[in-house]
């Protein structure tokens, strides 16, 4: 079931920094929203369809085995949210700028590994991203799914959309209140930001594995409570269609966060885990960290925050033979103790993390 989720009115989704006010005046809201944020939502909204008691379900007194528990996402399967605006009355998915589409003399370029004749502090065998004799200024926006495939095929494409044309950022002030009292705290003023999307631009999902009640419906998504509408749509084309066959050359563009046991790759560079394949790493093209974090509801504290690869992030490789990759291929990893309240190898990427575009370079 793929899905076009609206706001009701703004929406606030937080990084992964503890917030509390009085201690810090500033919480931070990040978008899209995480796969863990989709993940939440849908959860709760079967939840309630069933008419499940959150409360006894969060203290493990009624649990539901098609949405799981905690780090068990049960039979939920996910991909999204990514953004997407209506034009024509048919709706285009919209990924990150990849970190390689750069402006060179007010032109889109592709950045490309080159063998420089000077050293560099790169780790051993990584060659540097390049615009030999030109000044390289860094593109912030959405590449639209109308431009993917021209990007894939090792062509810049010719349109790049700006946040302002898609939603804005609202600064909003706020003061805690004292629940016993129903009265506010003095010195608890704090900033929210919540994000506005504008006229025909929503969130794109897909949601397998359980069924939603009905064609349309309402979602809590995010904080504060805050309220969206859903309407199921026919199926977009698959990310498969938009992958080249996968020759020697290759690269990989992440349109969802990733999570590697060594940072931004597996532990000891070991892509063979990824791959099921021998593989080199040639070159990558990454944006800054982000951190996720959120609230463990079954072990009711925060959850630990970690550092995932965001979206937009670019890995070059190298093979010796073609790689034919699975259609369920993810460029992630799960930490050992999701792994094991899962009993899933990858349980992230059945929620939607590490997936990809795969392209030639």
């Amino acid at each position: 079931m793929e899905l076009i989720i609206k706001p009701i009115d703004i929406w606030l989704f937080r990084d992964g920094r503890p917030f509390l006010a009085g201690e810090d005046h500033d919480a931070i809201s990040i978008f899209p929203p995480t796969p863990f944020t989709l993940q939440g939502a849908i959860r709760t909204k079967v939840l309630v369809d069933k008419g499940v008691d959150l409360t006894r379900f969060a203290n493990q007194e009624q649990p539901d085995p098609d949405v799981g528990y905690g780090d068990n996402f049960g039979k939920l399967r996910l991909l999204g949210p990514l953004l997407a605006r209506e034009e024509d009355g048919k709706w285009e998915r919209l990924i990150p700028v990849p970190a390689d589409l750069v402006k060179v003399d007010e032109r889109l370029w592709l950045l490309k590994p080159q063998i420089l004749p000077f050293k560099t502090n790169l780790p051993s065998g990584l060659q540097m991203l390049w615009a030999v004799g030109r000044e390289v200024e860094e593109i912030k926006g959405w590449l639209p799914e109308s431009e993917w495939a021209k990007y894939l095929q090792g062509e810049a494409p010719s349109q790049v959309v700006k946040d302002d044309e898609l939603f804005a950022f609202e600064p909003r002030f706020g003061i805690a209140i004292e629940q016993s009292k129903q009265t506010s705290q003095t010195g608890m003023l704090y900033r929210a930001t919540f994000v506005r999307l504008q006229d025909g631009v929503a969130l794109w999902a897909k949601v397998e594995g359980i069924n939603l009640q009905g064609q349309k419906g309402f979602l809590r998504f995010g904080g504060e409570g805050r309220g969206a509408s859903y309407e199921a749509i026919e199926p977009l084309p698959s990310f498969t269609s938009y992958t080249t066959s996968l020759k020697n050359r290759f690269k990989v563009v992440l349109i969802s966060p990733a999570w590697f046991s060594g940072g931004w790759q597996p532990a000891y560079g070991d892509w063979s885990k990824i791959f099921e394949a021998q593989v080199s790493l040639v070159a990558v093209a990454l944006p800054r960290p982000q951190k996720f974090g959120g609230f463990d509801v079954a072990k009711g504290k925060p959850k630990p925050i970690r550092n995932f690869v965001p979206a937009g992030s670019v890995y070059f490789f190298e093979s010796e033979e073609p790689i034919q990759l699975p259609e369920d291929f993810a460029f992630t990893e799960t930490p050992e103790s999701v792994r094991g309240a899962n009993g899933n190898t990858n349980a992230w990427a059945n929620i939607g993390l590490g997936k990809v575009l795969v392209g030639t370079w």
